[in-house]
């Protein structure tokens, strides 16, 4: 629990004014906090399937599905979760409950707090936009990051999302230690870069090659740069030192 403005505030409109616990609530199975019931309401749901996440996210809106996708081949993402927990708190003398639609583990070991919105619309009800800052000023007393997502431009077709769908579409492909370290050789060998379509005929047959490379850029051994227009010419490389490759296989 976190303990905030206990003394009456200055501005009764400011952050101080909550004057209240607020506490972070979490399932004991690590499920979404919010059970999704379909048919109830005009709303596409659903669950994503995630290597990363080793496991479902569910997901309320083709929105957060666009995010869970991006997530999932964002080498900056190390995990993420969708609806794992519940902030409970005080504001205007009203009590609040606000459920984060996804929860982001980053590579700089900073946890992400991600709200998903169809686009800026969604925030021109003052009273919601209060409860999203007093969420934000509760994640920043947490040492969390906080921020509002947009999920309109993540489902445009543009190089950069076309991309991501085709890497993400390969995910679960399968490949081993022998995979990564001949990727990590052959990116060594061509100061540090290779052509996605090489590295493939390199690794085997090239339909297995670019899947396995997908795969692995997913769980984070490469990166595959998703601006080129033609994904078989985008250049990839290495991530993770080869020396350590193997002990993150799973």
């Amino acid at each position: 629990m976190i303990l905030f403005g206990l003394a009456k505030p200055a501005d009764p409109n400011g952050w101080a004014s909550m004057s209240a616990i607020a506490r972070v609530v979490l399932t004991p199975d690590g499920r979404p906090i919010r059970t999704i019931i379909t048919g109830r309401r005009r709303e596409v749901t659903g669950v994503y399937n995630s290597r990363k996440a080793k496991g479902g996210l569910v997901h309320e809106s083709m929105n957060e599905r666009a995010f869970f996708i991006h997530s999932e081949v964002d080498t900056t993402v190390v995990d993420y979760k969708s609806q794992p927990f519940r902030f409970e708190f005080v504001l205007d003398g009203a009590q609040r409950i606000y459920i984060a639609d996804c929860v982001r583990q980053c590579a700089d070991g900073g946890l992400e707090v991600v709200e998903v919105k169809h686009d800026h619309r969604a925030l021109q009800d003052p009273e919601y936009s209060q409860k999203l800052e007093a969420v934000r000023q509760i994640c920043k007393v947490l040492g969390w990051r906080f921020r509002v997502v947009h999920g309109a431009p993540l489902r445009e077709r543009t190089t950069w999302n076309l991309n991501v769908e085709a890497v993400q579409l390969s995910r679960f492909a399968k490949y081993s230690a022998r995979e990564v370290f001949a990727a990590a050789e052959l990116c060594e060998r061509t100061n540090g870069s290779i052509a996605l379509g090489r590295l493939a005929d390199e690794l085997g047959e090239r339909r297995l090659g670019l899947a396995q490379a997908c795969a692995m850029m997913v769980g984070r051994f490469l990166e595959i740069d998703l601006n080129a227009r033609r994904l078989a010419d985008a250049s990839v490389r290495l991530l993770a030192p080869a020396a350590s490759v193997a002990g993150g296989l799973a």
